[in-house]
């Protein structure tokens, strides 16, 4: 129960800061309304229209069985509620659900209007829901549509000029939410005429169900004797969302199994540190949740300071609220700018501060479970995502600005980048993959970002055999970018298992038959393409064509490869004795032997190939660049 009373600590720090006013109360729930209704304070009708769908989320009083209802009877909301509960005239309209649902709503107002913590606002309410006439005179306003025999619409007969209601309610108009103003009261900075938007008539609220409350017992989150709650709320991923995190209404299955007599005896949580613990839960999602797959992540500190984004990449993380980020960002700046960052960040908060890290998904729809929890002292987390960031960096060009500018930056690539380049599979130019994997991906890697863990082999094996089959790929840049991932992993990967260094420039000294190998396979790949012409351009090479067999079989493979060079060759005249030269410096370093046996290469193929890919490119650009200089 750690988070939840990391959650409940949350709440009640926000309570005291300027997050208070987007804060949901406790004893309080959201609600989509359709329609809203005006009153005064004589408690007469005013005006009614429906609520445009952007404005519709409404926070209303509930009590602890009312923000869990389910079933065919379903419990009222204390204050605003759908038709068939606040509509004394339901029934008369045609509504199919009965006179009970509205009696047993207008007994609990009351019994709230005849408290010592009655509201005026909800006193000339109760009195104009007592005539009876609501759907009267929202049908007279034109919000509801009658038939010719004064019966309300199950469905409107002409779909093209369908009123406004019947697009906002899903199913039958008598189904609509009602949200309540009333004008003519004093109003100040708490007291509003929107009832949704009071704090005063919230905290009257409040007051006035926390009175009514019995039955105490040990709470295991604030250690006092209160009331304990049994029904625990839902939508905490969003509105529509019913499942919850704690239940047990199983009475007849095998939740205790034998061990317990009642749900009180297995963990007791009182309403106020549910319903406080919950809200903060339900803010935090909404602020600052990322969901993989339906699986929410969120990461936050109890004091609400502000905390890293460990699911960003190096660049957003670094640069993702800056003015002006730049186009390019190379190993030196950015080594730079992640000290700057990581140094400037842990001067905000104490050493003792902690960082809270919570996962959740639901297996179904009424069932909800804490997949990954952790709490970290500030430094040990800041620690290690700099790690993370410096370990498992690469040069990578799959990012776009906003004028379709190719960024290119260097750092480590976002759990879900890495998630997609092992499994995903391009769709219309992009990577996508299962959720249900997706998820799981993410959540695996967080162990690596969070706790300093190795790098799982079956990840970066995945995304490794993916980026020696570009012949999956219709688009160069995606295979691309799943190579660039790829060896972001590698790296990391050697390092943490082989503690073997690897970088992007080639190493001269690295005599690995299999490093060797990638040299060879990027130089025919990069000496091909130049002699293409732009109408070429998307042509595939031989290398490219060839690069999974080699990967498999890399001596007979470039023996196929070698016979197919001398056209290309040819091409680039006196150039050609420089590639000649570059292909001969690397055989020369290649045991023959070793050659001949080598079968399904390891990764340092992959980092071989960048690195010479990497250098013959960055040459020519810098060629190309003099040139234009001289020709200046």
């Amino acid at each position: 129960m750690s988070w939840m009373a990391t959650l409940e600590e949350t709440y009640r720090n926000m309570e005291k800061s300027s997050l208070f006013d987007s804060l949901l109360p406790i004893a309080h729930t959201t609600q989509q309304a359709h329609i809203e209704v005006t009153i005064n304070e004589l408690s007469e009708f005013v005006t009614a229209n429906v609520i445009a769908k952007e404005d519709a989320e409404t926070v209303i009083p509930s009590t602890e069985q009312s923000s869990g209802r389910a079933g065919s009877h379903p419990v009222n909301h204390p204050l605003m509620d759908k038709l068939q509960y606040v509509a004394g005239d339901y029934t008369l309209y045609g509504g199919e659900k009965g006179d009970s649902f509205h009696k047993k709503y207008m007994e609990d107002l009351r019994a709230w209007c005849q408290s010592e913590y009655a509201n005026p606002k909800v006193q000339a309410l109760c009195h104009y829901l007592e005539k009876g006439i609501l759907i009267q005179d929202l049908v007279r306003e034109k919000v509801l549509h009658c038939d010719e025999n004064k019966k309300l619409y199950q469905s409107y007969p002409d779909k093209e000029t369908e009123p406004e209601i019947f697009k906002r309610v899903t199913g039958n108009q008598s189904d609509a939410f009602v949200r309540f103003i009333v004008n003519g009261f004093p109003l100040d900075n708490e007291s509003k005429a929107e009832l949704w938007k009071d704090r005063k008539l919230q905290k009257d609220y409040i007051n006035y169900y926390l009175s009514k409350r019995e039955g105490k017992g040990l709470c295991y989150i604030t250690g006092e004797l209160q009331s304990l709650s049994v029904n625990h709320p839902s939508k905490l991923r969003n509105t529509g969302d019913m499942a919850k995190l704690i239940s047990s209404n199983d009475m007849q299955g095998f939740t205790y199994r034998g061990r317990f007599l009642s749900a009180d005896e297995a963990a007791g949580i009182s309403y106020e540190a549910s319903q406080r613990a919950h809200n903060a839960l339900k803010w935090l999602v909404n602020d600052r949740g990322k969901n993989y797959g339906g699986r929410v992540f969120i990461t936050w500190n109890p004091n609400m300071y502000e905390v890293p984004d460990i699911y960003d990449d190096s660049y957003d993380l670094i640069f993702g609220k800056a003015e002006k980020k730049p186009v390019q960002c190379t190993a030196e700046e950015f080594a730079e700018e992640l000290g700057r960052y990581m140094n400037g960040y842990s001067g905000k908060i104490s050493y003792y501060d902690r960082i809270a890290i919570l996962g959740m998904d639901a297996a179904t729809t009424g069932r909800m479970a804490i997949t990954f929890y952790r709490e970290s002292l500030k430094n040990e987390l800041i620690e290690n995502l700099g790690y993370w960031h410096s370990t498992c960096a690469w040069r990578h060009r799959y990012k776009f600005t906003k004028q379709k500018e190719v960024i290119e930056f260097y750092g480590a690539p976002a759990p879900r980048d890495i998630a997609l380049a092992a499994y995903g599979i391009e769709r219309s130019n992009y990577l996508e993959m299962e959720a249900k994997l997706e998820k799981n991906i993410v959540e695996c890697l967080l162990h690596c970002i969070i706790d300093r863990a190795e790098l799982p082999y079956d990840i970066v094996k995945a995304a490794y055999r993916n980026a020696c089959h570009p012949q999956n790929y219709n688009n160069y840049f995606t295979w691309f970018k799943v190579v660039t991932i790829s060896c972001a992993l590698l790296r990391k990967y050697y390092l943490e298992r082989e503690k073997e260094e690897w970088s992007m420039e080639v190493d001269y000294s690295k005599e690995s038959l299999p490093y060797l190998c990638g040299r060879l396979l990027a130089v025919a790949d990069v000496m091909e393409r130049r002699t293409y012409s732009e109408d070429d351009k998307k042509r595939t090479t031989n290398a490219m064509r060839y690069f999974t067999k080699f990967m498999e079989h890399p001596c007979q493979t470039w023996e196929t490869l070698n016979k197919l060079l001398p056209p290309y060759l040819a091409k680039h005249g006196e150039k050609a004795f420089w590639y000649q030269k570059l292909l001969g410096e690397i055989s020369t370093k290649l045991e023959e032997q070793d050659f001949l046996e080598a079968r399904n290469l390891d990764g340092r193929m992959l980092l071989g190939f960048y690195a010479q890919f990497h250098e013959m490119n960055q040459k020519h650009e810098t060629e190309k660049t003099e040139e234009k200089k001289n020709e200046e």
